[in-house]
C-alpha cells in the first residue's frame, strides 16, 4: 500500500496525483473526480497519522470504506441528493399481498 502511494506520488506527467491513484486503485475510476479527489487527500492524511503511531489498520479501514463506495457507485447507487422525493408520502400496495 504504502509503495503504491509513493509511487503514484512520484509518477512523473501532468496528471493530478489523485489520477495518478488510478494505476494501483482503478476502482476509483467509478467514482466523480470530487470523490476521487477527495480520497488522495484522505488516503495520504490517514496514512500518515497511522504511520505516527505505527498501527496502520485504519489505514485498510479507510480503504475499504473508499472501495465500497466505488462499488455501491458501479452498482447503479445514486447519492439523495441526486433523488426526486415526493412533496407528500404516498401509501403504496405491498408487493407481497399479490402473491
Amino acid at each position: 500500500m504504502a509503495a503504491s502511494l509513493v509511487a503514484a506520488s512520484l509518477a512523473p506527467g501532468a496528471l493530478s496525483f489523485a489520477e495518478r491513484l488510478l494505476v494501483p486503485f482503478p476502482w476509483l475510476g467509478f467514482l466523480p473526480h470530487s470523490q476521487r479527489e477527495q480520497f488522495a487527500a484522505e488516503i495520504v492524511e490517514v496514512a500518515r497519522a497511522c504511520a505516527a503511531i505505527s498501527s496502520f489498520e485504519r489505514l485498510f479501514v479507510v480503504l475499504a470504506e473508499w472501495r465500497s463506495t466505488a462499488e455501491a457507485v458501479a452498482s447503479g447507487y445514486t447519492p439523495d441528493d441526486q433523488l426526486d422525493w415526493l412533496d407528500e408520502s404516498e401509501a403504496v400496495d405491498d408487493p407481497r399481498a399479490s402473491e
